[in-house]
């Protein structure tokens, strides 16, 4: 079944008078977009080929509407960061061929239907991020791509306030090699999990690797399955959510339900695998890879999971909270994380086309607290 859900409260927008359909005689890069987009869907033609010491080059056609130069580059270079595409155009990384230069190539540039744009990725340089013995269970590597179990607590890479303890800093330690194609701060990073979910994820060590597991992401070939422990009361037991998803606008480190058009297609399928009382062990299968989507979309449906402090309703869960009862002074609590981890993993080997599927065992801080909802609250009669 499809929900639908009622919309959210959305700012006024407007637009400008005939910013939709600019006159035939525009030229394509004359006028800047400085408000936020949502993404279109372009094809991709020509081909990227590899120079030694001069980067690698991609060149793409655009031909779906007016969209920001910068938001139609990070649709087409998938694992990479809007930062870092910003970066290139305005290192002069980036052209238009074929049209003539009325002013300087910027992110806010917008694009017409039929430009070209060519994008060279630099030669990657010598990494500065320090590798570092922090324990991974590898559960699979070749010369192309690793898999890898993510423990709950540890962000993905490095960020200008955190330049350790990072899943980069652990992969540069444990792997030979990292495609470079992520950056210097994101080598081999092709799709991340939140800093307290856990689960499986998979690295690219070349970058033909990258590239097809990139494209396979944005294909939505790959299948991803998640299990998570929601709180609430439901009231279908299995359901597909097909809510945009966009930033807030009453706080940035939040996503949100957008029904304004500024919100990206969202989608999760969801199913109850175990009830109890006023919680439910689920298997979430989302179809697109939004940042939080499965955090914001189950919040929407006032199901939030468990111990999710951003979304949901607590930040800890003890035993007496279980069996309603007042918190012991010396008492732990069962989980102190969001309640959610990515299980499985199946995708096409971006060389071989071999079909690969992966898995990874719930973690004890969740098993734990299954046992005790077992226990303490089985669903009412």
């Amino acid at each position: 079944m499809t929900m639908g859900i009622p919309d959210e409260a959305q700012p006024n927008s407007s637009s400008s008078p005939g910013e939709e359909n600019p006159p035939p005689n525009e030229n394509p890069i004359e006028k800047d977009l400085n408000d936020d987009f949502v993404d279109d869907e372009e094809t991709i033609e020509g081909s990227d080929d590899q120079e030694e010491d001069k980067g690698t080059v991609f060149n793409f056609t655009h031909n779906e509407g007016k969209i920001r130069l910068d938001k139609f580059l990070c649709a087409h270079l998938p694992g990479r960061s809007r930062a870092f595409v910003q970066k290139l155009i305005e290192d002069g990384w980036v052209d238009l061929p074929g049209l003539p230069l009325v002013r300087e190539i910027k992110a806010s540039t917008a694009i017409m239907n039929g430009v070209s744009v060519q994008v060279t990725i630099p030669p990657t340089r010598k990494s500065t991020i320090d590798p570092e013995d922090i324990p991974l269970n590898i559960l699979y590597e070749d010369e192309d791509l690793a898999l890898v179990e993510k423990p709950a607590g540890i962000v993905m890479h490095p960020s200008p306030h955190q330049l350790e303890g990072t899943m980069v800093n652990a992969l540069l330690y444990h792997l030979d090699n990292l495609s470079g194609i992520g950056g210097e701060e994101r080598p081999g990073i092709v799709h991340r999990l939140d800093r307290l979910t856990s689960g499986i994820i998979v690295v690219a060590k070349s970058d033909r690797a990258h590239q097809g597991l990139s494209q396979q992401f944005k294909d939505r070939t790959i299948q991803k399955t998640y299990h998570a422990i929601v709180r609430g009361e439901w009231t279908a037991k299995e359901g597909t959510l097909d809510l945009p998803i966009g930033r807030s606008f009453l706080n940035r480190k939040r996503m949100m339900v957008r029904t304004d058009g500024q919100g990206r297609e969202s989608i999760t399928h969801y199913k109850i695998v175990e009830e109890f009382d006023g919680y439910a062990f689920i298997e979430v299968k989302p179809k697109t890879g939004r940042t939080h989507q499965i955090r914001v979309h189950m919040s929407k449906i006032r199901l939030p999971i468990a111990c999710d402090s951003l979304y949901g309703r607590e930040q800890w869960i003890y035993k007496s909270d279980l069996m309603k009862k007042p918190r012991q002074s010396q008492e732990t609590p069962i989980i102190d994380r969001q309640a959610l981890h990515a299980s499985t993993l199946e995708f096409d080997h971006p060389i071989t086309g071999e079909r690969m599927t992966f898995n990874v065992p719930i973690p004890q801080d969740m098993l734990d607290l299954l046992e005790h909802l077992r226990e303490y609250r089985s669903p009412k009669k």
